[in-house]
């Protein structure tokens, strides 16, 4: 409903960009006498991509309003007569959304979305290679600028900002969180109940926590793992099925439900997405925290961090396509990546001159943790992205190993064979 309300909205202001229509205004202008400082309204047309697992309601659209707002004020500022129109649509929608509508000639000036989804576009014609400047450039950690390059020195976009993984538990139930995984089901055997999502990419932190990185990285690299990779993988393996035992760890098929059940107080640990703590405190207050997840023993833990990216549309016109590149370089500067930060306590910054002022808030320690240890998912995310096959066949997998249908000696080997097939 909110994509189609979007799409009527942006038919009726693209009329504006008509050739027609700037002559007669020009000619207006010039027989009325007008000042020349007087400035047409520019329309910058956003879609914005959201979880696939989140509901597009009246909710969902504060929230990102929210989020999005000191950004557009910021930038307001600058270009007073800059108007933004924002569509919304799930991650999974958003490419063929924007094939229709650049298909009508009513594609978006600007696309924000997941890394993964900015190559998706690229590769299949619907957004421009991002022209990066070198001190932009400069300014992004290599890791991140590898995750979003798809081939040579081409850009599928420009990285905004980061979203992290966390833990989100009940103060009044834990005044302490688990800091190992090991923990984390020594406390569901003490009768904390304790929610994973079964989704690979909400689940595989764990991974790195048991030490099956390397392996894993080994199989997607089409290499057999070492005896030490297949080790680890199937340490991993075990642990889920172990947690899948233990009466008070609940699997999940959505996020979303994990998390209502952690506001009604049916659980009392989570891994959560940045993105969700503003409604998670609005829901729960005081009995909200928020840290790093459990590493392992001796390995940490490997979250999935999601990058924002900034694509460029290709129905743009001069003007829009020059603001759309204005309001990416306004959005990496130093000072906008701050604010952001420290005003939405949602995102980190990409912009590695940035410090986060992790003393003065613990969400933003923990957020902080959790973008070291993501570093260690990083070649996985570069090899593996969501639109490969072998994220549904893990899925399948995963699935089979929390209900019992196969043991972790044989998910081990499964694992290994989907892993080195490639995409």
């Amino acid at each position: 409903m909110m994509g189609q309300l979007s799409w009527w909205m942006a038919l009726l202001a693209r009329f504006r960009r008509l050739p027609v229509l700037p002559a007669l205004i020009a000619a207006g202008l010039v027989l009325g006498g007008c000042s020349a400082r007087w400035r047409l309204p520019t329309s910058l047309y956003v879609t914005v991509g959201v979880s696939n697992d989140q509901t597009i309601d009246s909710e969902l659209v504060a929230d990102v309003e929210t989020k999005l707002s000191q950004l557009k004020k910021g930038f307001k500022q600058l270009y007073p007569h800059t108007n933004f129109q924002i569509s919304l649509y799930p991650e999974a929608e958003i490419v063929e959304a924007i094939r229709l509508r650049t298909s009508r000639g009513l594609g978006p000036d600007l696309v924000l979305v997941n890394g993964d989804t900015a190559m998706q576009l690229l590769q299949e014609g619907l957004t421009d290679p991002f022209p990066a400047t070198t001190d932009q450039l400069n300014s992004l950690d290599p890791g991140d600028l590898r995750r979003v390059r798809l081939s040579g020195s081409s850009l599928v976009g420009m990285p905004l900002l980061l979203q992290t993984q966390l833990s989100c538990f009940n103060r009044q139930a834990l005044p302490s969180v688990p800091a190992t995984v090991d923990e984390l089901l020594a406390l569901a055997a003490d009768g904390i109940p304790v929610g994973l999502p079964a989704t690979v990419d909400n689940l595989f932190w764990s991974a790195g926590s048991l030490g099956a990185l390397a392996g894993i990285n080994e199989a997607a690299a089409n290499r057999e793992p070492s005896a030490d990779g297949q080790a680890g993988i199937s340490r991993w393996l075990r642990w889920l099925q172990n947690a899948s035992y233990q009466q008070r760890v609940i699997f999940y098929a959505s996020q979303p439900q994990a998390e209502a059940d952690l506001i009604n107080g049916q659980l009392d640990w989570i891994p959560c997405r940045s993105t969700v703590l503003p409604r998670l405190h609005r829901k729960m207050g005081a009995r909200l925290g928020v840290a790093a997840l459990p590493n392992g023993n001796n390995s940490i833990a490997s979250p999935i961090n999601r990058l924002r990216v900034i694509a460029l549309g290709k129905n743009s016109s001069q003007t829009g396509r020059e603001w759309a590149l204005a309001f990416s370089r306004f959005s990496l500067n130093p000072l906008t990546q701050r604010t952001v930060t420290v005003g939405s306590a949602v995102y980190l910054p990409v912009n590695r001159f940035v410090r986060v002022p992790v003393a003065s808030s613990s969400v933003l320690a923990a957020m902080q943790a959790a973008s070291q240890q993501g570093r260690m998912a990083n070649t996985l995310i570069y090899s593996v992205h969501h639109q490969d096959r072998r994220v549904v066949r893990m899925q399948n997998l995963i699935n089979e190993l929390v209900f019992g249908e196969v043991s972790p000696e044989h998910a081990t080997s499964q694992t290994i064979r989907i892993l080195r097939e490639g995409r």
